[in-house]
């Protein structure tokens, strides 16, 4: 055999020894407008892509090639039925239940968030079963809007869902008797037009945010705050009838915000709060104030002569003052500013003070001349910072207080006064001179003028968070 293989000739054995070619893919032609780099992200990245398109263009993307076609299918579903086109080959109600039922029977992937309006007791449990079997995070129901309405119980299965994280319920009832534990993951409730049971938040253990639009409590009796989890509550209403929130037990409450409309109705009782540090609006013509310790309490209904009195008294209490509250909101109307020192003392570390000033009534603040002088040093002038009063007029009102703050006020770094009316020079000159600008207890004490053209009623601050 060796000695065969050394009678081969040169060329034959080059020729045997030649490697073996390798077969190279040769990439496909780009488009018109290049490679498709999208197409080649991965799965995950593609869905929550299609996640966050509207449901027809998600739909849409299964035609652009085979890689798309089963992307959308499984991909987090967010569906919101009151954003449908409506059909007019079937009736309002119809076209809106067939439509979620053919994307619930196509779509097979996880339900990101579902919102469902006006649906009967059945349709409903049928749609939100299924998706709290697909691991819902965000659940909207409206059963009743204006003159419509159904009677929908919240079912057993949606008390008991793990995954759901944020529940928004309009009109919809609980169950006379829940659980001993219900929504365990539940971060953020939104109620509007509920009734809200008594030991609703002490059975949600992660609750953290808590939004409640004209809700009252069970039996017309006041709504009671006891959540130790709960961190943001917000309380507004559009009933013309009074109302009272207790917060009883709120030991990681931090912001509590009440409706600008709200706060005049509204008898406000804090007991025990310790971590607090946004509080707004309060009104100082409340008929009812009780902040830690002191109770306000209107003694007599004002006249057109003469203004309302009040009574305040030291109640027994957990908590004497409200020390951890760092940014207040008040309302004040003309002659009423006489109960805010009343208010302020009870904010002994209060950093950042809104006022917003009603006009009107401005013919009666003669009676609050010398008020504030009278006062002496109140311990919250040590530690505030800055002053916003939206609705200034420059009146004697406005004079007595803001003026008592510039002298005071020891760390004052800005006021901003927003007007309605026009700002000129000699405005600005006068009220720096009226407000004792000479005399600032704060050398970085700094005076800010701005015209309110949109004339709002609400602050940016408060605004962004009320329903």
């Amino acid at each position: 055999m060796a000695s065969a293989t050394a009678r081969l000739s040169p060329r034959k054995r080059k020729r045997e020894t030649k490697p073996t070619a390798v077969p190279v893919a040769v990439p496909e032609p780009p488009g018109p407008d290049g490679p498709d780099l999208i197409s080649q992200l991965p799965d995950s990245i593609l869905h929550s892509i299609l996640s966050l398109l509207p449901i027809k263009d998600a739909v849409r993307t299964g035609v652009l090639s085979s890689r798309w076609s089963p992307l959308w299918k499984a991909a987090p579903l967010r569906l919101d039925n009151s954003s449908f086109d409506p059909n007019p080959q079937l009736p309002p109600p119809y076209w809106s239940w067939v439509a979620i039922f053919r994307i619930f029977d196509s779509h097979r992937g996880p339900i990101e968030s579902l919102s469902l309006t006006l649906f009967t007791p059945s349709e409903m449990d049928r749609f939100v079963e299924s998706a709290v079997q697909r691991g819902i995070r965000r659940l909207n129901l409206v059963a009743s809007y204006r003159k419509a309405a159904y009677d929908y119980e919240l079912p057993a299965f949606l008390l008991l869902c793990n995954s759901l994280h944020h529940l928004s319920l309009r009109g919809c009832t609980f169950p006379q008797a829940l659980l001993p534990s219900i929504f365990p993951n539940l971060r953020e409730l939104r109620l509007s037009h509920v009734r809200l049971p008594t030991d609703l938040l002490s059975k949600c253990g992660s609750l953290q945010t808590l939004y409640l639009t004209s809700s009252r409590g069970e039996s017309e009796t006041p709504i009671h705050i006891s959540s130790q989890s709960l961190r943001k509550l917000v309380f507004d209403s559009y009933s013309k009838q009074p109302t009272e929130l207790i917060i009883r037990d709120a030991p990681n409450l931090e912001s509590l915000m009440i409706g600008q409309e709200t706060t005049m109705l509204c008898k406000l009782t804090i007991l025990n709060a310790p971590k607090l540090q946004l509080l707004g609006f309060l009104n100082a013509n409340s008929s009812a104030l009780q902040l830690g310790a002191t109770l306000i309490e209107r003694h007599e209904e004002p006249s057109i002569i003469f203004p309302p009195t009040f009574r305040v008294t030291k109640t027994p209490c957990h908590m004497s003052m409200l020390s951890s509250v760092k940014t207040l909101a008040i309302e004040v109307e003309g002659y009423f500013e006489k109960t805010i020192p009343h208010l302020l003392r009870c904010f002994p570390y209060l950093e950042n003070l809104d006022i917003l000033k009603y006009e009107g009534n401005c013919d009666k603040c003669y009676l609050t001349k010398g008020m504030w002088e009278e006062q002496g040093s109140l311990c919250f002038l040590d530690h505030l910072k800055t002053v916003t009063v939206k609705g200034f007029s420059g009146d004697q009102c406005d004079v007595e207080l803001l003026s008592y703050l510039v002298v005071h006020g020891k760390v004052l770094r800005k006021i901003i006064l927003l007007c309605s009316k026009h700002i000129s020079k000699k405005f600005v000159e006068t009220k720096k001179r009226q407000f004792c600008i000479e005399m600032r207890a704060s050398s970085d004490l700094v005076l800010v003028f701005f015209r309110d053209t949109k004339r709002s009623i609400h602050f940016s601050l408060w605004n962004d968070m009320i329903l």
